[in-house]
């Protein structure tokens, strides 16, 4: 059998089998394409001066997302969602070169975040109108700007996230969705404070979003 000879083959069960499910499970799977905007926390991140930082150097800046979430549904108001996404925020900061030169920066950082989220749903499923508040925990893993003399870490940080959605059936396997999101996660970068008291603790990212889904 030819290499295009299995995949037609492969393709061919695969739909059979979304087929099957679409119609014996109403819904029971969601796959969902998100786009959102995210709004940063403006906490100072701390300084590229080692020897005498200014806390207050380094800043995210909005910036926004896209992404995926898979959903479980219950045949009653509870559903599960596993989700990745990746931000791309805005970063503002000063960098000092050996001689002591300060350079002010603006730049884009890259977030990718994984989360698992519990669903509770005003409406039985089936119904046109769903909506839903929601809880969950994620993983935020924040990568370095590509700047000179940058002196902090790519990190992994974990937290935990709330919002509400609503769910619009637009046809029978097809639903819009808008979602709001606040996550709390740790502090990235490890940068340096003048006052230590300031490093570390809790970052705030906020997200309104909204995707079309597809239903089996």
């Amino acid at each position: 059998m030819n290499p295009s000879t299995r995949m037609r083959k492969l393709l061919w069960i695969v739909s059979l089998f979304l087929a099957f499910l679409g119609s014996a499970c109403a819904q029971t799977y969601e796959v969902s394409i998100i786009r959102s905007w995210a709004r940063m926390s403006k906490k100072p991140l701390g300084s590229n001066n080692v020897s005498s930082p200014r806390d207050d150097e380094t800043t995210f800046r909005n910036g926004s997302s896209y992404g995926i979430r898979l959903t479980l549904n219950s045949r009653g108001y509870y559903g599960h969602e596993l989700g990745f996404m990746h931000t791309r925020a805005g970063l503002r900061t000063v960098t000092y070169a050996a001689d002591g030169t300060r350079t002010n920066v603006e730049t884009k950082v890259r977030i990718e975040e994984a989360f698992y989220n519990f669903l509770i749903y005003m409406m039985p499923r089936g119904e046109r109108w769903r909506p839903y508040i929601t809880g969950g925990l994620q993983a935020h893993q924040t990568g370095n700007p590509k700047i000179e003399n940058w002196t902090g870490r790519r990190n992994r940080n974990y937290g935990f996230n709330y919002g509400a959605g609503i769910k619009f059936k637009l046809a029978n396997h097809v639903l819009f969705r808008l979602d709001l999101r606040d996550y709390l996660t740790g502090q990235p970068y490890g940068l340096a404070f003048a006052d230590v008291t300031r490093q570390g603790g809790l970052m705030r990212q906020q997200e309104a979003s909204f995707g079309l889904a597809l239903g089996f």
